[in-house]
Formats: structure tokens, sequence, C-alpha cells
């Protein structure tokens, strides 16, 4: 069981990174104590139930990716992608300007 519970911790990290955002935010957005997350995470638990679905629901996803690293819908991560897209294009454009201009 403990092996999961790591994987439901790396999980929860990947998504925090992937949104830009803190433990502590999480935490506070969940209602949980910050001491308590850490806790959790350092000692590899599962958190209770109802915790599990207060940090999925302030990560904007479920309890199942989070346990299974997997999701049945995944337009979350579509959007995150699709809203990059603008800043990649445009970091695209300014490699391409100095390009020519070095030629």
């Amino acid at each position: 069981m403990r092996d999961n519970a790591v994987i439901f911790w790396e999980n929860i990290k990947k998504e925090i990174k992937l949104q830009n955002t803190t433990q502590e935010w999480v935490a506070k957005k969940a209602g949980i104590s910050f001491n308590t997350f850490q806790g959790w995470i350092s000692k590899e638990i599962y958190p209770r139930v109802n915790d599990a679905v207060r940090i999925a629901t302030a990560l904007d996803t479920s309890v199942e990716y989070l346990v299974r690293g997997t999701m049945k819908n995944n337009t979350k991560a579509i959007d995150l992608i699709c809203n990059q897209i603008p800043k990649i294009y445009n970091s695209l454009n300014t490699i391409q300007n100095a390009v020519k201009e070095l030629k």
C-alpha cells in the first residue's frame, strides 16, 4: 500500500508543478493544515478519503487521477496545453527573427 501512496503524492506534486502553484496553496484551498499536508507527503501515507477528495477538488482533478495517474477526461490537460501555444508561437517568432538578424 505504501508504494501506491508514493504514486498518489507524486501525482499531486506533478499536478502542483503543472499548475504552477505550491503545496501550501493546495493545503489552504483544501482546508487542510499545511503541516498535516507535509506530514502525509513525508510519511508517504494516504490522507482520509474526504481529505483526498478536497485535495483533488483544490487541484481541479479527480481522486482517480491522483491514485492511478489516469483520467477519463483530459480536458484540463488539453486546456493547459492550448493556453501555452501562443507563448510558444511568440517564442519561436522571436528566435526566428534573431536568426534572421544574424544572417
